[in-house]
């Protein structure tokens, strides 16, 4: 399956950079969460955020839509990263940094967990090399539906159960 390659201006680039710091000052109020040990992986949980947003970044700019800025108060986020008509609406991105054999991990343990995958209509996949920033490929993308028959996998012995996707099990990104 073709990946599409976005590039990111330093703009983009520094406009993920604030919203990971907001969205991680959360975790002064709230913790860190219960999926700490995920974002040990990436040195911080700021950079878990920052990589996410990347993605995030470089969907809306492939399709055109924008990144949903909001930070609840009293909660983590929804779910909902943005929305794409293209891609049945609702539409939560993950990022990954095994840019070699992606794949869509999306956590499922926890009843918060499930109310978001009930939230969004589509997850979309994407993966950076941590070490250059400004590229992001998204690597494809798949339903729901698709995604909750996915194979369930825990990947850290603290981090979450996830539903998971292979790069071969997921659709491939329509042109904007």
């Amino acid at each position: 399956m073709a990946r599409i390659i976005v590039k990111l201006s330093n703009k983009e680039v520094s406009f993920a950079e604030k919203l990971a710091h907001k969205r991680d000052a959360k975790k002064v109020r709230f913790g860190a969460g219960k999926y700490a040990a995920c974002s040990e992986k990436t040195g911080s949980s700021e950079m878990s955020h920052f990589y996410g947003i990347l993605g995030e970044v470089a969907v809306a700019k492939h399709f055109g839509a924008e990144v949903d800025e909001e930070i609840f108060d009293n909660h983590g986020d929804d779910g909902i990263d943005l929305t794409i008509k293209k891609l049945k609406g609702k539409t939560q991105v993950k990022t990954t940094t095994y840019c070699k054999e992606p794949f869509l991990r999306v956590p499922m343990g926890r009843d918060k967990d499930k109310e978001k995958i009930e939230n969004v209509e589509s997850f979309v996949c994407c993966c950076i090399d941590p070490k250059v920033k400004k590229v992001v490929e998204i690597v494809g993308w798949a339903t729901r539906e698709e995604v909750k028959e996915g194979t369930q996998r825990k990947f850290l012995r603290f981090g979450p159960m996830n539903y998971v996707l292979g790069e071969h099990e997921l659709r491939p990104i329509p042109k904007a």
